[in-house]
């Protein structure tokens, strides 16, 4: 017989599991089965909390991503000024280059990695498989770009003279590769992450005032960046051990050979990623003097802090949008910020004079054309990004998702050097290329959504 539900049963349940239009519509079928309430008030405490969990991820990636600006906020401006143009643009080259020794440490690992964590979350023997497995894997891949490195300062000429700045760098790599943030992320504890990123740029920034005073001192960017490095490595393992009770587990070649081949897929698409981003100033390096470098690197900066404010929401909504598919969810987050990004890209353009020198000092107005230039990038990142591996992942089209961009990619590519031996190379031309990449990386992804949506709904 079909139990009778009460008025005040109904009402608190509805409330609860209504925090969603997913959760609600689910709560009214239990309902309609005449399912006790006991259980559906279960059921919908259970779904608030996850909702919780993932609202205070995605405050902890927001707090960790402001931290991002904070501290550069602090150090950007002092360096621009203090090592000029010449050796700022020394470390701008620098740091397009070890991204790509970046990229091939971490080796797509922040994805297959998080996605196999948040499936074995409550498995701590499997946690530390995954963990120790990637770990190894990545010592491979640290002495692999060790060796690149070595014949590139050896045999290329732009790496020579900065040959020591390039080996201090690489230390810094060689420590992150240490940061298991996957792990973190797949179980959704993205607070011991913050504190660790927070705590090691506090140390970064303090280095560099300490240590940087000219552009004689401009080796110890690089030490500073160890130093932040160093303190985020202990901090994250004392985590792992002491709260997480993670211990070392063996895991054999042949193991760590399959977490390299899982994440293979996600490496490809890394690789695309930078192909249009860093490789924009490795090539410009090779035509242009480092001060000319250093315009085109303060608006590429400014350019990626504004992008780099929607990696939290993509971050955290990518293990729930797995578990949840929760489609509606993205589409909101899209419609209510979008507008407001746009009318912010507006207000940057008109006023993109006083807020390049504001933050990088008179010496770098020439950036001003560069930095208009690159502001509809901004524009098309939160959409692309959340249709990216959050949503299209969910709908099991992560090859989709990674082919965008290798497709993206080779036409950035084959424009690049279009550019490059036309000799019709410069800032201006190479940003709007770069906004054309994103563009095509946006239509494959939308046109994919929509049709794997209009298949389901």
């Amino acid at each position: 017989m079909k139990r009778i539900i009460t008025r005040e049963e109904n009402k608190k349940a509805v409330v609860i599991g209504g925090s969603n239009e997913i959760g609600a519509a689910i709560v009214q079928e239990l309902q309609s089965t005449g399912c006790p309430p006991i259980f559906i008030l279960e059921f919908t405490k259970k779904l608030q909390q996850t909702e919780k969990k993932l609202l205070s991820n995605t405050l902890f990636l927001y707090v960790m991503q402001i931290s991002g600006y904070v501290f550069p906020l602090l150090s950007f401006p002092y360096l621009t000024r203090v090592l000029g143009a010449d050796k700022y643009g020394v470390v701008v080259f620098s740091n397009a280059v070890m991204s790509y020794f970046q990229m091939l440490i971490e080796f797509g690992f922040i994805l297959s990695a998080t996605n196999n964590c948040s499936i074995h979350r409550d498995d701590k023997t499997k946690l530390a498989h995954i963990t120790f497995g990637v770990i190894q894997a990545k010592m491979v891949l640290v002495l692999l770009g060790a060796v690149i490195l070595f014949f590139c300062c050896l045999l290329v000429p732009i790496f020579q003279d900065k040959k020591t700045f390039f080996a201090l760098s690489y230390i810094g790599i060689m420590l992150s590769a240490l940061l298991p943030d996957y792990l973190f992320r797949g179980i959704e504890q993205m607070s011991t992450i913050t504190y660790r990123v927070l705590f090691s740029k506090l140390v970064y920034t303090g280095l560099v005032f300490l240590l940087v005073h000219n552009d004689n001192d401009y080796l110890k960017v690089p030490v500073a960046v160890i130093g932040g490095n160093l303190i985020a490595v202990l901090l994250m393992w004392y985590e792992i051990i002491r709260k997480l009770h993670i211990q070392f587990i063996h895991v054999s070649l042949k193991e760590t050979v399959h977490y390299l081949q899982d994440s293979s897929v996600f490496f490809l698409s890394n690789v695309a990623v930078n192909m249009y981003q860093s490789l924009n100033t490795v090539v410009l390096g090779f035509q242009f003097s480092s001060a000319s470098i250093a315009q085109y690197g303060a608006a590429n900066t400014l350019i990626s802090s504004g992008r780099g404010l929607f990696s939290p929401i993509s971050n955290s909504i990518y293990p729930y949008m797995i578990v949840k598919k929760n489609y509606r969810l993205v589409k909101k987050i899209i419609l209510i910020l979008e507008p407001l990004i746009c009318v912010a890209c507006i207000g940057l353009f008109i006023f993109a004079e006083s807020f390049v020198v504001l933050l990088c000092g008179n010496q770098y107005a020439d950036s001003v054309p560069v930095f208009r230039a690159m502001l509809p990038l901004i524009a098309i990142s939160l959409p692309t990004y959340l249709l990216g591996y959050p949503v299209m992942g969910a709908l099991g089209k992560i090859k989709i998702a990674n082919s965008s961009v290798i497709i993206a990619s080779v036409f950035h590519l084959a424009g690049l050097f279009s550019l490059y031996f036309l000799g019709h190379l410069n800032f201006i031309a190479l940003a709007l290329l770069t906004f054309c990449t994103e563009c095509i990386v946006f239509t494959i992804r939308t046109c994919c959504v929509l049709r794997e949506l209009r298949k389901r709904f």
